[in-house]
């Protein structure tokens, strides 16, 4: 499915007939295809108008990675996006392949993708995109790129924040389930920022317009900037990463104090029921007397009251020292 956009100095606008709008374009327009599970006849019509596609819009795959590749006559940029992780939390990352012309912007991805949404909502209606040519506009399009990963790193604090209060307020009974979240959680920061940095690359390359005949002074100095949210943006995922470190942390001093306060039971228990084992040993010794004898004399009374006592005793003082 192709969506065209077409921006001029006054407004941007969605429209049917791209074909014929991409032979009729001016200086002052930039058309903007978004193309998404192309058709065999989308990447016909877009081999016939634009050039491009030559062996169809092949995506490949997001592990591969961001680059960057000069075509003649435009420029092909595939740039790696992160996707709504609760519509498919298996696809994260998509790839999203820009080819950008001297007025016309293609962008081809499998899938929707949150952030380009948001794009077209931003982009549509007044304004004077087309004042901007094709590569300045792909550089406004790939800064929403940077800012899905910004929403990602942010998502992540704030789950190790809820990570932090809900082991502070309840230590859990299995601590190896809060860290195969903080591993988990690791695994995904990894993950962002390796196909982010290699965007850092990319944009430094389309900074200097000199070398490709598509760039130009603005669309550089806008790629430049794009180069440092990047740099804000692997600045994020450094802090998440020490933000799970910090976790980890707080999850392992939640868990020792948990312990301290099992081994302070036992240890009252222990300073509860130690002298009245003792003495229970003391008058249990073998003694020269009858059993008809012992059981009615006050000594085995006066034993039972002592372990009573010293046991109230005990916890008296546990008490007092604030130890219970």
């Amino acid at each position: 499915m192709v969506t065209a956009y077409l921006f001029d100095r006054e407004q941007g606008k969605q429209i049917e007939s791209w074909v014929d709008a991409a032979e009729h374009l001016s200086k002052n327009q930039v058309l903007w295809l978004d193309v998404t599970d192309p058709s065999d006849q989308d990447e016909n019509d877009l081999h016939r108008a634009l050039g491009v596609g030559d062996d169809g819009l092949r995506l490949g795959d997001a592990e591969a990675g961001a680059a960057l590749d000069q075509q003649e006559g435009y420029l092909r940029v595939r740039a790696i996006a992160v996707s709504d992780a609760e519509r498919d939390p298996e696809r994260e990352t998509i790839v999203v392949d820009c080819f950008v012309g001297r007025n016309w912007v293609l962008t081809a991805h499998d899938a929707d993708i949150e952030v380009i949404e948001d794009f077209r909502r931003r982009a549509g209606g007044e304004g004077e995109m087309g004042v901007l040519d094709a590569p300045s506009f792909l550089s406004a399009l790939l800064e929403w790129v940077v800012t899905s990963y910004l929403r990602a790193f942010d998502e992540i604090e704030a789950t190790l924040e809820q990570f932090d209060i809900k082991a502070l307020k309840n230590p859990s009974r299995d601590p190896e389930e809060q860290i195969s979240v903080l591993v988990e959680t690791r695994r995904r920061v990894g993950h962002l920022r390796r196909a982010l940095a290699p965007h850092r690359e990319i944009f430094a390359a389309l900074s200097h317009s000199e070398f490709d005949p598509i760039s130009s002074e603005v669309s550089a100095e806008r790629f430049n900037a794009l180069t440092a949210k990047v740099d804000a943006a692997l600045a994020s995922a450094r802090d998440a990463k020490d933000g799970i470190a910090s976790s980890f942390d707080v999850l392992i001093v939640r868990t020792e104090h948990r312990t301290n306060e099992i081994m302070k039971v036992l240890t009252l228990a222990s300073l509860l029921l130690l002298p009245g084992a003792l003495i229970a040993g003391v008058a249990g010794m073998n003694v020269n007397l009858g059993g008809h004898v012992f059981a009615n004399s006050p000594l085995f009374w006066g034993v039972l009251v002592a372990i009573v006592v010293i046991a109230l005793a005990t916890l008296a003082l546990a008490r007092l020292r604030r130890w219970v």
